[in-house]
């Protein structure tokens, strides 16, 4: 009898770890959720300053090379299409 409550306690107690550990991870993937829905809200840590200017001239580096990509590919797009259509090539209107 005494090894019967054993086990049933052990069972009792995994059920109850099991049921336990779910509810946790739901509520750090909820708050994950939450931040990734509303990216203009403070972080939770503080950035310092050196890091907040970091993050904003990378941010800033990253934005030079898109639009330069952009633009090496509209010219390189405009090249095909006139060697396609045979006609004279006009360059890409540049935008500052």
């Amino acid at each position: 009898m005494t090894l019967l409550t054993g086990i049933a306690t052990v069972v009792v107690l995994l059920l109850i770890a099991v049921a336990l550990l779910p509810s946790k991870k739901r509520d750090k993937d909820s708050n994950q959720a939450a931040s990734v829905l509303n990216p203009f809200q403070s972080p939770a840590t503080p950035v310092n300053l050196r890091e907040q200017q970091l993050q904003e001239e990378s941010d800033a580096i990253a934005s030079e090379y898109q639009r330069r990509s952009n633009e090496a590919w509209l010219d390189e797009l405009s090249d095909k299409a006139s060697t396609l259509l045979k006609a004279p090539a006009k360059p890409a209107a540049r935008k500052s």
